[in-house]
């Protein structure tokens, strides 16, 4: 695994055709720390201008009543961003208390797997271990995985299994949701 230290060695035509997998929920977390927020249109128009971009998918879960997310979700769609979006289930716990849970990890790996003939490289906003058996298995296919991540969001087991590691900041100028 290759953790490149200089963001200007990055040569995205040795990789081909790319798709793009972007973990949301783990990506918000990441950033939060980092203190900005992906605007999705530069994201999309980045990949669209550096590599040769097959599509872009969008893994998220959702409160139905949350009206801010209806309206990104569609401006998504609008600009050609495959959503796969899934509501937050609410679970009651024994004493009352809920929890919300909303994980599209599973949607991912099956996208990432069904998706391997239309690409050469996986690039995978996030940093999630539950992650590392996928990169293997597309690997074991003749696939290459970046994974792009922060510090304290990204796990061993993805920096040891990633064709090669990026830092979001080294993406901020680029991609930072300016207010």
């Amino acid at each position: 695994m290759l953790i490149n230290e200089n963001k200007n060695i990055i040569d995205w035509r040795q990789y081909g055709r790319i798709a793009v997998f972007i973990d949301v929920a783990n990506v918000i977390y990441s950033l939060r720390d980092l203190g900005w927020r992906i605007d999705y249109k530069k994201l999309q128009k980045y990949f669209k201008n550096n590599v040769k971009l097959v599509d872009i998918y969008f893994y998220y879960s959702t409160k139905k009543e949350n009206n801010g997310q209806a309206d990104l979700l569609e401006m998504l769609a609008r600009k050609g961003f495959q959503l796969r979006v899934k509501d937050v289930k609410e679970i009651k716990l024994k004493h009352g208390n809920y929890i919300f849970k909303g994980n599209c990890d599973v949607e991912l790996t099956i996208d990432m797997i069904d998706l391997m003939p239309a690409y050469d490289t996986a690039v995978l906003l996030s940093g999630d271990s539950d992650f590392a058996a996928l990169i293997k298995y597309v690997q074991r296919h003749g696939k290459k995985v970046i994974s792009i991540s922060t510090r304290g969001h990204i796990s061993r087991e993805i920096i040891q299994s990633a064709d090669n590691f990026l830092w979001f900041n080294w993406f901020k100028n680029d991609w930072n949701l300016s207010r």
